[in-house]
């Protein structure tokens, strides 16, 4: 069935404000005087100094400020600050069911639910973000769980069951679907973007899947399980069957994490790689009289005008990194 929009409301409770709820008076108007000074590195120092952070009446952080959301299993949604005092709650919500992923887009925060529904939140009138009324957009039944979601160009990519469906998060509906896998039993599970591709991969597959951030084509498939076969032999500790469990582009190179304990890294060109399941026109990019390409969001005024790059990939020039562990490598952090 088609994505479907509705308006949530529920009691969403700041939990610093409980005490004020239940008395008669009403709570403090919370207001924003000056940004922090200085830079705080512990964040669950007690607050002893609230000069230039927040006024008189309130002794908390605000999230007018920088905050950080929290997603449970149990469908709880805990959204703390970074700036300080970490470890207090500005606000909770209690949600239908799992939160599996979080994404912040264009003033919007996205939650990707288990019940393949994503609940969308904005800020309210005090600048503040409003957890009591926020948007439910349904993707269709049968229900499946989103497994994961990724912020791309100006839109978010929602992967459900073995579509990738493409969410304005200012116009909160889907301005485009298309099948990553021709399976519909299939599960998008991991999402990398870069340049003007997107790597995506499916659950218990080891083939990677590279399509156009614009135009959503299918650009290129890579299957890691001959390369790690070469490498590690088909029958040493269960290579025989490779699924990619982790994904992420840093360095100009696209980092695969395995179920087996594998880490693979492999380098990303412009040129078009001979794997490629789909031919693409070769453009003269980067020379003078070269054609660039504009691409326009519906329905707006905005423009964009496209890089020249396309993260193609080849397993012949691959890294492979293999330390005897063998569990599977749940996710990757760039660090500077």
């Amino acid at each position: 069935s088609e994505p479907v929009l509705s308006k949530e409301t529920s009691a969403a409770v700041d939990p610093a404000e409980k005490q004020a709820l239940g008395s008669s008076s009403p709570p403090p108007q919370r207001r924003l005087l000056k940004e922090p000074q200085g830079f705080i590195k512990d964040g669950v120092q007690d607050d002893q100094d609230t000069e230039g952070v927040v006024g008189a009446t309130m002794e908390r952080m605000s999230s007018v400020l920088p905050t950080m959301w929290l997603g449970s299993q149990s469908g709880s949604l805990y959204v703390h600050s970074a700036v300080r005092n970490w470890k207090r709650c500005l606000h909770s919500i209690k949600l239908r069911d799992s939160v599996l992923a979080i994404v912040h887009m264009r003033g919007r925060v996205l939650a990707a639910l288990a019940d393949g529904t994503v609940a969308i939140f904005s800020r309210g009138g005090d600048g503040q973000w409003d957890l009591s009324s926020h948007y439910l957009l349904d993707l269709g039944k049968p229900h499946h769980s989103i497994r994961c979601m990724h912020a791309v160009l100006n839109s978010v990519w929602c992967g459900y069951r073995n579509k990738i469906h493409v969410i304005d998060p200012l116009a909160m509906n889907v301005k485009h679907s298309f099948d990553a896998h021709p399976r519909k039993e299939s599960q998008v599970r991991q999402m990398a973007w870069v340049g003007e591709g997107v790597w995506v991969s499916i659950r218990l597959d080891s083939t990677l899947r590279l399509y156009h951030a614009h135009t959503h084509q299918h650009l290129q498939d890579v299957d890691i399980e001959p390369y790690v076969s070469k490498m590690l032999g088909t029958g040493k500790l269960g290579f025989s069957f490779v699924r990619i469990t982790a994904l992420l582009v840093s360095s100009n190179r696209l980092w695969i994490g395995t179920g087996n304990g594998v880490i693979i890294s492999v380098p990303l060109s412009e040129g078009h790689a001979s794997s490629s399941s789909t031919a693409v026109s070769s453009t003269s990019v980067g020379v003078p009289g070269g054609v660039v390409r504009v691409y326009a969001e519906a329905g707006t005024g905005d423009s964009i005008v496209s890089g020249s790059f396309v993260p193609y990939c080849s397993m012949a020039q691959a890294q492979l990194s293999f330390h005897g562990h063998r569990d599977a490598v749940k996710f990757f952090v760039a660090v500077p």
